[in-house]
């Protein structure tokens, strides 16, 4: 979150876009969302080029939306894991 903020913070306006996997990604996800971090990983909702959308609403960080445009080349992907 400290990340964020401070992406954030360094720009009058406009967006700001952090790229990164998916464990930080998902961990930003449930802390917005007000839910405990311990998960399974294999509930996971972060796909192959995935899109989180937040914006500060209120003071607080909210998720505004999530897309995934290369959900179409998920079914020929084949996940390797950690390599």
């Amino acid at each position: 979150m400290e990340a964020i903020e401070d992406a954030a913070n360094a720009v009058d306006t406009g967006d700001v876009v952090i790229v990164t996997h998916q464990l930080p990604i998902w961990m930003v996800h449930r802390h917005v969302a007000g839910v405990p971090l311990p998960h399974f990983p294999t509930s996971r909702r972060c796909t192959l080029a995935s899109v989180t959308t937040l914006a500060r609403v209120d003071g607080k960080w909210k998720e505004q939306d999530y897309q995934e445009p290369a959900q179409d080349l998920l079914v020929d992907a084949i996940d390797l894991g950690a390599v």
